[in-house]
């Protein structure tokens, strides 16, 4: 059983995060994309949009146009002839996380916001949080076909795959942390060990809880 850095950063496909109405390039962001981008949200101060959506509008302005060229030039790696914002952060995030299909933003209106937080030594670093909503978790590139068997067979005792051949999926949806318990609770039981990939899945995906679309394969039984 394999799992890489490749493989967690191809899990997120929704992201959410938040802008700031008073500050200048967010400003910019949010104007672009209500006037450019198509609304799927209907949840009051809230904007969801596909990502190349989102891409297409903010390209729209030339001032971002130009700070994409920055974060790009200097390979969205921190630089002190750099000031971050946004779009540095952003685009930085979109580089990595490449099955990225739909981004969510909460447009925020205090004007004293800041994203300055202190760090474990105290002093002030900037900072850009962001949530994943939904991602896939594609089993049958950690697993092979004799772990893929063991697995399924599992989640039809547990009742989550039809026992039936012709009405089982190669998917099914789930949250992050059932799936996570289920690992463990295989790894425990000893029918499959598990613990490599725990031990290597962000705690992130653990703590965001995102709902995820497991692929798995199955062979009839």
């Amino acid at each position: 059983m394999l799992i890489d850095n490749k493989f967690e950063l191809g899990i997120p496909t929704h992201i959410m995060f938040t802008l700031y109405k008073y500050d200048y390039f967010d400003s910019i962001i949010i104007n672009r994309v209500k006037k450019e981008g198509k609304n799927l949200s209907k949840i009051d101060g809230e904007i969801t949009v596909k990502l190349s959506s989102f891409l297409t509008a903010v390209k729209t302005s030339k001032r971002l146009r130009g700070e994409i060229k920055k974060a790009e030039d200097f390979g969205y790696i921190p630089n002190p002839n750099i000031k971050p914002n946004s779009i540095y952060f952003l685009f930085s995030i979109f580089n990595r996380l490449v099955n990225l299909d739909f981004i969510t933003f909460k447009i925020n209106d205090d004007k004293n916001f800041s994203r300055l937080i202190k760090s474990e030594r105290g002093s002030p670093i900037l900072s850009f949080h962001f949530n994943i909503i939904e991602g896939i978790f594609d089993l049958t590139k950690l697993m092979d076909r004799v772990e893929l068997d063991t697995f399924n067979k599992t989640l039809i005792d547990f009742q989550i795959l039809k026992n039936k051949y012709l009405e089982r999926k190669p998917y099914f949806y789930m949250k992050a942390t059932a799936i996570i318990d289920i690992l463990t609770s295989m790894d425990i039981e000893g029918k499959l060990s598990t613990f490599g990939v725990l031990d290597r899945i962000d705690q992130k995906l653990e703590e965001d809880d995102p709902i995820l679309i497991v692929k798995t394969d199955y062979t009839p039984y």
